[in-house]
This record gives structure tokens, sequence and C-alpha cells, in this order.
């Protein structure tokens, strides 16, 4: 029996998958298992791997295919203990600065009404970066944070400043979700609809909606390499698209889902004149069948 599961998705990067491991195994001290979900990487970068199968404590699992984050974590939910308490979703390219996990555990087991915290996230050169944020909302799109804040039920902390004590945030990043399985269970886990992007937010407001607090331990510090094996481009921008008005159509009604669609879409709108990508994002927004474009669907035709 493990008190938690750590679960990653590996894609084309194993050698952070590797050095993540390390990283864990270094500073940790409760009691762990740790579940690496090769999605769909080539056959080199997977054997890379091969060195952890062995492990008494490290389960390693090759899909096919690229599932997404939110279907990849939830295959090594299938694959994990059934007898854990805590999942820890961690981004293959992260590297422990301090006994991260041993803190998140004592801090959940300390707070029984916290159903998801993060650690504070630093980049590569250890400078502090964005780890929370609000879920988005019209008041605050159209008329600024401040307004918005004034309309918020809880005290709404500012993203950008540092701070020393466990507090309640609104979104936490999806590259460490450390869940309490109950929580996980209870708000639905993740959504597989979503392929890459916006997973943290629909299940960080999922948890907050039955019952449980989201929070931030600042004390706990972890290093995030921020996207090493997703590098942006029009494909990628347009996942967002498809995952960002899919989350606002779940979360919202007509019109505040309209409005929020609409804030992005003149977005886009008013940087076409800087590259012809802006244009073609600008389009997609009025895309009626935007699933159908995911590339969940087109790797699938390139597989025939």
């Amino acid at each position: 029996m493990y008190d938690i599961s750590i679960i990653t998705v590996n894609y084309n990067s194993s050698e952070d998958t590797l050095n993540m491991i390390k990283s864990v195994k270094k500073n940790t001290k409760v009691n762990y298992e740790i579940i690496v979900i090769d999605n769909g990487s080539i056959y080199e970068e997977y054997l890379k791997l091969e060195s952890i199968k062995d492990e008494k404590n490290i389960t390693l699992y090759r899909s096919k295919l690229n599932l997404g984050f939110a279907s990849g974590n939830m295959l090594g939910v299938k694959k994990s203990s059934k007898n854990s308490k805590y999942y820890f979703f961690l981004n293959n390219d992260t590297l422990l600065i301090n006994n991260v996990i041993d803190i998140l555990f004592y801090t959940m087991e300390k707070n029984t009404n916290i159903g998801l915290i993060s650690p504070q996230l630093y980049d590569d050169n250890e400078k502090r970066s964005t780890t929370f944020r609000e879920f988005p909302s019209v008041s605050e799109k159209y008329f600024g944070k401040y307004f918005h804040n004034l309309l918020s039920n809880r005290k709404v902390y500012n993203y950008k400043k540092e701070y020393d004590e466990l507090i309640d945030v609104g979104i936490v990043s999806g590259a460490s979700l450390f869940c309490k399985v109950e929580a996980f269970r209870k708000a639905g886990e993740f959504d597989t609809r979503f392929f890459l992007y916006c997973e943290e937010e629909d299940l960080s407001k999922r948890i907050r909606d039955v019952g449980y607090r989201v929070c931030l331990e600042p004390n706990a510090k972890l290093i995030h390499l921020c996207g090493q094996s997703t590098l942006r481009n029009f494909n990628i921008e347009r996942e967002y698209i498809i995952s960002y008005f899919y989350l606002l159509s779940k979360h919202y009604d007509i019109i505040n889902s309209f409005l929020l669609k609409m804030n992005l879409t003149l977005k886009y709108f008013f940087k076409i004149h800087k590259n012809t990508t802006y244009k073609k994002l600008f389009k997609f927004c009025f895309n009626l069948n935007k699933s159908k474009q995911s590339l969940r669907y087109l790797q699938k035709e390139l597989k025939k």
C-alpha cells in the first residue's frame, strides 16, 4: 500500500522523466509509487525508460497513441495502487527543489478539507513563476481584476506576489496537481474530452464545487521547465482554443460563454497584423466543428 501515487506522462522527453524520478527519490521520504505513462513517444524515446521497469515502486506503461494530458493521467490512475490516499499528477519536466512531496502530504493530512494543492513553481533559473490564477470570468476579462475581486465571495490573492503561508486560490497549475483521492473521485476525475489544455481549470473548479479547498503551499518548491515536450505552433495554439471554448461551454450559460469566447476571438483579431498565424487562429474561433480538428483525431488519421 502506498500513501501517494505519483503519476506522470512522458511524450518524447524521456531524459526529463528520468531526471524527475531521480529528484523524487532524492527528496522524498513518504511512502509512494510512480506510474509512468509513455504517451505514444517514438520507440527510441520509450527505450530510454526501460531502465526503470524493474524498480519495485515504479510502473511503466506504453500507449501507442498520444492520449493527451487528461486521458494519459487517467490511464495512470487505472494502473496505480487501489489504496492510495493521494494522487500527485506531476509533469515529467519538473525537478524537486526541496522535499515537495513530503510537505504537500503533511499539509493535506493536517488540513482535511483541502482537495487539491500545488507547490510553488520556479523556472529553470529558479525564478518564481506563475502557479495559480482565477477561473476565467466576464467581470475580469471585460472590467479588470479589481472589479472581479470586489465581486468574489473569497479573498483573491495576487498571483504575481510571493507568499510564505498556505493560501486558497482559484486554479492551480496543471504541472503539479496533488489531489486527495476522495475529492478527485467526488469531483468526477479528469474530463477526458480535454486533450491538452484547460484540464486544471476544469478540475480545480469541480473540486471547489464539491466543497473542497484548492490551495497553494509555497513552502514546497518545484522547478518546472515549462513545456519541454510541447513546442508552440499553430496546431498547439488551435488546440488551446478547442479546449478553452469547451471549458466555457461546460461551465457557463450561453450569454457568459459567448462573451468570454468573443473576448479571446477579439484578442486574435487585434493581432492579425503581426503575422498570418493570428489570422488563422481568429478564423478558427468561428469554426463550428472545432473538436474534429483536435490533435487527438488528427494523429489517428496519420496512423492509418
